[in-house]
């Protein structure tokens, strides 16, 4: 499928069945799965590990592209929830976050004139109004919240090393 933008702007989910998006005098903002849904994704319905898919390729000509981490409020509830219905083990995702470190980009880019930014963090201000919106919903508890606020700014390991202390608090 292909996603094309042209003298406007796109916000949405980078999608796995996506492979080509075209960005040209424009803005496109994707925010990346969490973890724990790329994990997932990864699997079949039998549990064993599907061939990895494709990239998806970005062309940006005379535009900016922004590729988002998701809140680590995301992060938690998605994996809180998956957890809590059997799909992944503490163990699956600790496997998976390993092996973040040691595998390329999730995509392919060629970007003329303009911008592309594949590693984006949420704002402080999108962080703090996810966590306090859930804090209130009964989602995330007040130590894991507590927790997830260290979090905030941080990127790559120091993240998803916060969203692991965030589980302990809840065990």
């Amino acid at each position: 499928m292909v996603q094309v933008t042209i003298f406007g702007g796109h916000d949405g989910q980078l999608r796995g069945d996506k492979l080509f998006y075209l960005t040209l005098f424009g803005g496109c903002d994707l925010i990346r799965p969490t973890i724990a849904r790329q994990l997932l994704a990864t699997r079949g319905s039998s549990g064993q590990a599907l061939p990895p898919a494709k990239k998806p390729f970005f062309l940006t000509v005379f535009g900016g592209v922004d590729i988002k981490s998701p809140t680590l409020c995301a992060e938690f509830i998605d994996l809180q929830g998956m957890l809590a219905a059997g799909l992944l083990t503490m163990a699956d995702w600790e496997r998976a976050v390993a092996g973040l470190g040691q595998e390329g980009s999730g995509v392919a880019s060629f970007t003329i004139f303009g911008g592309f930014d594949e590693t984006a963090l949420p704002s402080e201000d999108e962080e703090i109004e996810s966590l306090a919106s859930q804090q209130h919903l009964g989602n995330i508890s007040e130590s894991a919240g507590q927790v997830l606020q260290f979090g905030i700014g941080q990127s790559g390991s120091e993240r998803r090393a916060t969203i692991h202390r965030a589980m302990q608090t809840t065990v």
